[in-house]
């Protein structure tokens, strides 16, 4: 047996054991506990380890492009920069046929399968008006309709091809007049936990990816965060009934992935919650114990107040292991070409990389990828 032989028999054992692992841990057999640390005991640091810094700091991405085809600019940012995953917002859809033949496109020239990522949440915030399972939050009431409306709407995702959903919203707000309220479960802060825990469940039932939104809650703002900057002049005390419903997803060990809020909560954190160590690495990740994969909201909106290389070496080191850049191009570079040379000029550390790279491809691997 020569030299090549023996190296595909040994890459062959490896993603064998690596896909058998990693749907132990997707089907429950072991649930990790909050003091492991998920990147340190992964099947996937090999895999990690083997990647060029480009190939890592790509999988950390997920941008967003202009049309309905694969162009230009997203070919570039799959096949040079190695990106993670894409943002598919109404502007990308026409129909269900061009949807499916786009994302059999996008993912053909991959190397590593991508995230195909959207805000399908029912009511007004939808990519896809065009699927029957269009259920708003705030119109679910229990706990097996919320699982249901999950599974319902991931196997229509599945269907055209997306892998990941921007859902469900798990910010208590309590004024109606508020900017999220219609996108909320409308209730008290340990139901929204329960019924969030029930659309994850759904959702995974279904095969799609649910990414829980807006850590560590927006709360009763007025205005449209993505316009404006956002500011909660809430303490410790007053901030845990914002934490409550991540609490109980985590604690079911159920969320797998959690987006970020660009909430100014000064009397917590003088940074955006994206950008605060504070909020990602002491709250979310020692205090309550989360694992998984921290996505930061689109950085492009206005409220993170910093410029976007500034804004994206922040978040990482934060403790984000994904950014997400959807409207401009230039933006999208200037991100990857930041992150990279902050580690080539010793500013983030490869490990740091390294740790959020093996919870994105644990993450894949759990959900049927093959990195």
């Amino acid at each position: 047996m020569g030299p090549k032989s023996q190296c595909r028999i040994i890459i062959f054992l490896t993603i064998f054991a690596v896909a058998g692992i990693a749907t132990f841990f997707s089907r429950g057999g072991y649930q990790i506990s909050k003091q492991e640390n998920l990147a340190a005991v992964s099947p996937v640091i090999p895999r990690v380890k083997q990647m060029s810094l480009d190939e890592k700091i790509g999988q950390m991405l997920i941008v967003g492009f202009e049309h309905q085809y694969l162009d230009d600019h997203i070919n570039k940012m799959i096949k040079q920069y190695h990106i993670g995953g894409i943002n598919l917002l109404g502007r990308n859809v026409k129909n269900k046929n061009q949807v499916k033949q786009l994302i059999v496109d996008l993912q053909r020239i991959a190397a590593i399968p991508l995230f195909v990522a959207t805000d399908q949440e029912g009511a007004k915030v939808i990519r896809f008006n065009f699927l029957d399972e269009l259920t708003p939050q705030i119109a679910i009431k229990d706990s097996r309709q919320a699982e249901q409306v999950a599974i319902n709407r991931a196997k229509e995702l599945r269907e055209l091809g997306v892998n990941m959903n921007f859902s469900p919203v798990l910010d208590y707000v309590s004024d109606s007049k508020s900017y999220l309220y219609n996108r909320t479960f409308d209730t008290n802060p340990t139901a929204i936990g329960e019924l969030g825990s029930a659309m994850i469940r759904g959702y995974k039932k279904g095969g799609i990816i649910p990414v829980a939104k807006h850590f560590p809650g927006y709360g009763n703002i007025f205005s449209d965060p993505h316009k404006n900057s956002a500011r909660l002049d809430i303490d410790r005390e007053e901030l845990n009934s914002n934490l409550t419903p991540f609490r109980k997803v985590i604690d079911d060990n159920s969320a797998t992935a959690i987006m970020t809020a660009h909430i100014l909560i000064p009397k917590i954190a003088t940074k955006v919650a994206t950008l605060s160590s504070e909020f990602l690495n002491e709250i979310l990740r020692k205090r309550l114990g989360f694992n998984g994969v921290i996505i930061t909201d689109d950085l492009e909106m206005i409220s993170v107040g910093k410029t976007i290389e500034q804004s994206a070496v922040d978040a990482v080191e934060a403790g984000a292991d994904i950014i997400i850049s959807t409207y401009t191009p230039e933006k999208q570079i200037r991100i990857f070409n930041s992150l990279k040379n902050s580690v080539l000029n010793g500013g983030i550390t490869e490990e740091r990389i390294n740790e959020s790279v093996a919870r994105i491809l644990n993450l894949k691997i759990a959900f049927g990828f093959s990195p």
